[in-house]
């Protein structure tokens, strides 16, 4: 997920990885480590993936203040960041408490955008092309060589 003023999901990488590129522009892993914090997918009652909620660790906390300007982003400033793939924002709370950290790192392009690659091998097929609409851009990712 690409930190953009338009949400950004990239496609096609196989994690963990040390960086990827978009287009030409590339994201270096930002050298926080595979797990920065713990996450979990924001459901509504039908279970539908609606965006991540994501607790950073003490030293990926800067991405709460960089992140609280993002339309599709809704921030605690002491504690979390919740990244909504659409407008809908009714995520059931018990249905959103994974407390996953399989990974998350956070990756850093030369212009200072900030990415998060979550690791989303628990989701369906199913979840994952249900995410976003207009409201999110898909990208075809490569690996950094």
């Amino acid at each position: 997920m690409v930190l953009r003023p338009k949400l950004v999901l990239a496609k096609g990488l196989v994690w963990p990885l040390p960086g990827f590129v978009i287009g030409s522009k590339q994201y270096r892993d930002a050298n926080f480590g595979q797990w920065t914090g713990f996450y979990d997918w924001l459901r509504d009652s039908k279970e539908q993936v609606l965006g991540v909620r994501y607790w950073p660790f003490e030293d990926t906390e800067f991405l709460i203040d960089f992140a609280k300007g993002l339309a599709y982003v809704s921030t605690d400033l002491s504690r979390y960041i919740e990244i909504y793939f659409s407008g809908q924002r009714n995520a059931e709370p018990n249905l959103s408490s994974d407390q996953d950290f399989s990974y998350d790192a956070i990756f850093r392009s030369d212009e200072g955008e900030y990415a998060i690659g979550f690791g989303a091998e628990a989701l369906s097929e199913a979840d994952v092309l249900s995410f976003g609409g207009r409201e999110v851009e898909w990208a075809v990712a490569r690996p950094l060589e």
